[in-house]
């Protein structure tokens, strides 16, 4: 998300501390004009429960093609185009609730055609099998497609993309895995994402989607993408070294105009070294009232060492939360941010931020700007580099 950054002291508050302080407030901060209008479609009533993490997915059917077996013949040698054969065998699966299985070696991809999921399967990837995108010049690939399919788990590997020998110079819609299209069911454990040309992962229009265990690194643009959808569990993953295209965040929940993501619980996650935030959950200031977030937990994540070498024209953060309302972010550790520990900016508002530790961010621990009616309690801040 491109955006302005303050800061004027006389427009902010900024709650940071030199040393150690617990920070038990319950704030009623007025917007500043030109603040985004808060969402007053959303729903009434209690939020939903937080989604289950579907973390050990299993083949609803014994059946099992290996990619290497007859008639499917793939090499898996790095220098032959597996994606024909590796397809063959998904369209010979899928329906049936069995597995494809992918043993260990390179199995070049073209991304440009992407190896396309069936529903009711499993595409099983050992821990030695990489499905590399074979260069390219897009603005727009994808190794592995999941659209408009439901019951599909994906287990293991490596997805690599091709961003050290891509040949084209814009764009940051390469991507690792793509879910979309009304997608539902999908269960991704155990696969690495990394080197893509835009995110390791996407998740864009698809409902009740698991990812446990995986690992998104040196991506271009994100490591995680969530711009549609509703029951996302993200667990117990790592999402580090994003950097090369705005906004660079581990993961960026940020709807496009028409898409709403809703009931997101992200937790047992690290997210390190990104040239970005750590976590990025807000609606672009252009898409005020047609663009929707709502019920996202942030909790128990490690969230460190993040906004190093941005290409922004500002610091970046820890959390930063933007022109929504409703969600909590508790019980994360949120340290060595180069800028701020937790930011709520323009519009954020009904916020709770509760139980956090927030040390050593080079600007304040917890800043606000143009936010209001958040509730923020028994926070430890301390060693962060702007004092209240």
């Amino acid at each position: 998300m491109r955006r302005p950054r303050p800061i004027s002291a006389a427009l902010s508050l900024a709650l940071a501390v030199g040393g150690g302080l617990v920070l038990g407030l319950h704030l009623r901060c007025g917007g500043g004009a030109g603040s985004p209008a808060p969402d007053s479609s959303a729903p009434a009533g209690p939020p939903p429960a937080p989604p289950a993490a579907n973390c050990s997915p299993t083949a609803a059917a014994s059946t099992t093609v290996n990619v290497k077996d007859a008639p499917y013949g793939a090499k898996g040698d790095g220098v032959t185009d597996d994606t024909a054969a590796i397809q063959k065998a998904i369209n010979a699966i899928g329906g049936t609730g069995g597995t494809v299985a992918i043993p260990d070696g390179t199995y070049l991809i073209d991304a440009l055609i992407s190896l396309q999921l069936k529903s009711d399967m499993t595409l099983s990837l050992s821990s030695g099998a990489v499905l590399k995108a074979i260069p390219n010049g897009a603005d727009n690939y994808t190794i592995v497609r999941v659209s408009g399919v439901s019951r599909v788990n994906i287990l293991g590997g490596t997805l690599l993309g091709d961003r050290s020998a891509h040949t084209g110079t814009t764009g940051q819609q390469g991507m690792g895995l793509r879910i979309t299209g009304n997608a539902s069911q999908i269960a991704v454990a155990g696969v690495t994402a990394k080197e893509c040309w835009g995110d390791g992962f996407m998740v864009a229009d698809a409902a009740n989607v698991s990812l446990c265990h995986v690992t998104a690194d040196h991506n271009r643009r994100q490591g995680l993408s969530i711009t549609g959808g509703q029951n996302v569990a993200v667990k117990d993953s790592t999402f580090k070294n994003s950097a090369g295209s705005i906004p660079e965040d581990g993961i960026d929940i940020e709807p496009n105009a028409g898409q709403t993501v809703s009931n997101v619980h992200i937790t047992g996650c690290t997210l390190s070294g990104n040239a970005g935030d750590g976590i990025e959950d807000g609606v672009p200031g252009a898409y005020t009232g047609q663009a929707f977030i709502r019920y996202v937990t942030i909790d128990g994540n490690l969230i460190t060492g993040n906004g190093v070498n941005t290409l922004h024209a500002g610091p970046r953060s820890g959390i930063e939360c933007s022109n929504t309302s409703g969600h909590t972010f508790q019980n994360n550790t949120i340290q060595n941010t180069v800028g701020y520990g937790i930011y709520l900016r323009d519009g954020a508002t009904g916020i709770t931020v509760t139980g956090n530790t927030i040390t050593n961010n080079s600007l304040n621990g917890i800043l606000q700007y143009k936010a209001t009616n958040n509730t923020l309690t028994n926070n430890t801040l301390s060693g962060n580099g702007v004092p209240p």
